[in-house]
């Protein structure tokens, strides 16, 4: 549960405002009433943007995969939809950060961000998941169809060099892929590509690991290492 904070004096908190203006016994004008509603509203988009995206990409963060999760799990409930999902992580960040300096690292964050947006559907999530890892939830995708979009994604990543400050920097990416099994929940699954994705590194990089039925591998959080 996300609570309001915003500081009193400076921002009424949008809880607070909204139970001033049902119990306001003024005379206040129906255009008024409206205008009112409409910055409210506003006002509730702006913070839950702030809870629910990554400062630095303006992609979701944890906290928004988690109201998204519900929504999709319902449906796949409802209508027994498939649900896939793929863990990108850019390869070799941190040496980009130390041959460019953090500024370009932070703008080939942004810009493979985009790219990664653009390559997606309306209604996929891309997830920011750690500094150089991103999740990308596909609703209504079976496994063999993440597989393609994942092949597709390391394919175009890998295929055009990112142009940042007139310096033209290659990048690819390593993607675990699988879909939703069933009594699984979104963590189980990120669980499981997290540890394809690692398959993919170890493999070489700059490719995908798709699941194949049996179980992926388990490798601590603790004991993994970027790169």
């Amino acid at each position: 549960m996300h609570r309001d904070t915003a500081p009193t004096g400076t921002l009424t908190a949008p809880s607070v405002r909204l139970a001033e203006i049902l119990t306001r016994s003024d005379d206040t004008s129906l255009g008024a009433l409206r205008e009112e509603l409409e910055q409210l509203y506003a006002q509730i988009t702006d913070l839950q943007t702030l809870v629910e995206r990554d400062a630095l990409t303006g992609a979701y963060n944890r906290h928004g995969l988690e109201r998204i999760e519900a929504q999709v799990m319902a449906r796949r409930e409802r209508f027994g939809i498939p649900v896939s999902a793929l863990f990108i992580d850019i390869d070799r960040l941190k040496d980009l950060n130390r041959d460019y300096g953090h500024v370009a690292t932070d703008a080939v964050l942004n810009a493979a961000t985009k790219r990664l947006e653009d390559l997606s559907r309306p209604y996929d999530t891309l997830v920011r998941w750690g500094g150089d890892e991103f999740v990308l939830l596909l609703p209504e995708v079976g496994l063999q169809q993440a597989a393609s979009i994942a092949d597709r994604i390391c394919g175009h990543i890998g295929s055009e060099p990112f142009e940042i400050d007139d310096r033209a920097i290659p990048l690819s990416v390593s993607i675990g892929v699988a879909d939703m099994r069933e009594g699984e929940q979104v963590i189980d699954l990120v669980e499981r590509i997290s540890g394809l994705m690692y398959e993919a590194k170890e493999g070489g990089r700059n490719q995908i690991a798709v699941f194949d039925g049996q179980r992926a591998p388990e490798l601590p959080f603790a004991d993994r290492k970027g790169g």
